[in-house]
C-alpha cells in the first residue's frame, strides 16, 4: 500500500459492519477510466438515488429548526419521503448482481474491505457497487485493491475436500462523486448510531 492509498483509506471514520457489494475487476490500474470516463459509466438508477437523497436533506434541514410548529407537515414530508425510499430500494436491488455479490466487513468514506475467496490482484482497479439497504441507497464508484491479506483456512475438512482459502482485501475509493462519498459517510454515522443506541438500551435492560 502506498503512503498516499494509506492516507486517502485512514482520512475517513471506518465503521465496522457488513453491507453487500458488487465487485468486478478492471484490470491494470494504468488502465483505469478518467474521471469523466467514469461518470459516464454510472448507470442511471444510481445518479437518481443519489439526487434524490440529496433533495430529501435539502427539503427536511430547514423544517427540522422550525420545530412542533409545523410538525404535521413535516411528518407528511416524512412519510412521503418513506414512499420514495421504498420505490428506490425496489430499483436498486435490480443492480445487486449475484454472480459479483460479495459482503463487505467494513466501510467509509475512503474505501471498504471485503472478503471472498476469489483472488483479486493487487493495485488493480474494480468496478464496485455498494448496496446501504437500510438507507436505501447505492453507490456506483472505482476503487484499487491496495491491501490483501490471507484468510488461513479452517483445519476442518468437509466431504473430503481441503478447506478453501479465503482472502481481506482492502479497497480505497479513487473514482466516485462527492454527494456519493457523502452518503457513504452518512450511511456509516447513521449505523454507528444505532448500534450505539442498541447497546445503551442493553444496558439500560440488564
Amino acid at each position: 500500500m502506498t503512503e498516499q492509498d494509506l492516507e486517502l483509506f485512514s482520512e475517513y471514520f471506518q465503521l465496522e459492519h457488513q453491507i453487500p457489494v458488487n465487485i468486478k475487476d478492471g484490470g491494470d490500474w494504468d488502465s483505469i477510466p478518467t474521471m469523466d470516463q467514469f461518470e459516464a459509466m454510472i448507470p442511471t438508477p444510481y445518479k437518481i438515488a443519489s439526487e434524490m437523497k440529496g433533495l430529501e436533506q435539502t427539503m427536511l434541514r430547514p423544517l427540522r429548526q422550525l420545530g412542533d410548529v409545523i410538525e404535521p407537515l413535516a411528518e407528511y414530508l416524512k412519510a412521503q419521503s418513506r414512499k420514495i425510499d421504498l420505490m428506490m430500494s425496489y430499483i436498486l436491488q435490480g443492480q445487486d448482481d449475484d454472480d459479483l455479490k460479495f459482503q463487505a466487513s467494513s466501510y467509509g468514506g475512503g474505501g471498504f474491505v471485503f472478503q471472498s475467496e476469489q483472488v483479486f490482484t493487487l493495485n488493480n482497479w474494480i468496478q464496485c457497487k455498494l448496496f446501504f439497504n437500510e438507507e436505501a441507497a447505492a453507490v456506483f464508484c472505482l476503487g484499487k485493491i491496495v491491501e490483501v491479506e490471507t484468510i488461513s483456512p479452517d483445519e476442518d475438512i468437509v466431504n473430503n475436500e481441503p478447506p478453501a482459502t479465503s482472502y481481506t482485501y482492502k479497497v480505497v475509493f479513487h473514482r466516485i462523486r462527492d454527494e456519493d462519498r457523502e452518503v457513504v459517510v452518512r450511511a456509516s454515522l447513521h449505523q454507528q448510531s444505532k448500534l450505539l443506541l442498541n447497546k445503551t438500551k442493553q444496558r439500560s435492560n440488564k
